[in-house]
């Protein structure tokens, strides 16, 4: 049932189910009109306890919706649109390609204003920067992995629970945003739900890129609990999948991050399907 509902969501993302509907901002919008009054109340307990409270009134919702029923084409249904709306990041994707499009007419302007969309904080030029294919690495990171891994651990209300503090999270980095006195503890919220994931993720590029390069990389972060989530992940990548340097701010470069990224989620499915063939998950 877990890998079943992944694939069937992965599938319909893929075939174009990319509207507002589907998409996790969507409804931490609404959520966050309907309820921000409540989330005051409950920060009187402290803002890290007051907006953990505060999420899982939506995710203990979801839990109750997919368990109202045994009828297992029901579970199906629920689990595979929450973690589909879950993926929801069909902004990004317009970047991507508005990347590779400004690439393919040489307008490195355009080119680096959409990277910076997508979530690149410096370029590889810049001190502390990345380049864009550790970039693609960290969003697919934020998007894909981190969603299937707290979803196969604690199904759709856990997976609802990290998109609506990483979409939140997103929302207090704006300039003067109702929830921007609440960044620092959903900063706090999301390092420790994306901590192990970190780790997994970040092996994964072991086993399918290059192993002794990209190896040196994981066990110098692995323990390390003073090091973000993000240079694991983008650090890790980049020696694993090794681009060559002439090849930054090309499309090849994002092509070959892309390649690694997918079979790293192939990874994590093929692990899934492992853990239910032998009776660890449903």
């Amino acid at each position: 049932m877990t890998l079943i509902a992944i694939i069937f969501a992965l599938i319909a993302e893929r075939l174009g189910a990319r509207s507002k509907t589907w998409q996790i901002a969507t409804y931490a919008h609404w959520y966050q009109g309907q309820s921000f009054g409540l989330l005051k109340r409950f920060s009187s307990l402290g803002k890290e306890a007051g907006m953990i409270l505060w999420l899982l009134i939506p995710s203990l919702l979801v839990f109750a919706l997919a368990n109202l029923s045994d009828f297992v084409l029901w579970q199906l249904l629920i689990n595979t649109a929450v973690v589909l709306t879950c993926f929801g990041c069909a902004t990004l994707r317009g970047y991507y390609k508005g990347y590779l499009n400004a690439l393919t007419r040489d307008d490195g302007e355009a080119a680096t204003l959409y990277a910076l969309q997508m979530g690149q904080k410096r370029t590889e030029d810049e001190e502390g920067g990345e380049t864009f294919a550790q970039t693609l690495a960290w969003v697919n990171f934020r998007f894909y992995c981190t969603v299937i891994f707290w979803f196969v651990f604690l199904g759709a209300a856990g997976a609802l629970f990290y998109a609506l503090v990483r979409s939140f999270l997103d929302f207090s980095e704006q300039t003067e945003h109702e929830l921007s006195p609440w960044h620092q503890a959903l900063g706090k919220i999301i390092y420790w739900l994306e901590w192990p994931v970190a780790r997994v993720a970040s092996l994964g590029y072991l086993v399918i890129g290059n192993f002794s390069k990209g190896t040196q990389c994981w066990l110098r972060h692995v323990l390390d609990f003073s090091v973000s989530n993000r240079q694991v992940i983008t650090e890790t990548a980049l020696a694993a999948e090794q681009i060559e340097i002439e090849h930054y701010g090309c499309t090849i470069e994002a092509q070959c991050m892309m390649r690694l990224v997918k079979r790293n989620v192939l990874f994590f499915l093929a692990l899934i399907a492992l853990l239910t063939l032998f009776g660890g998950l449903s």
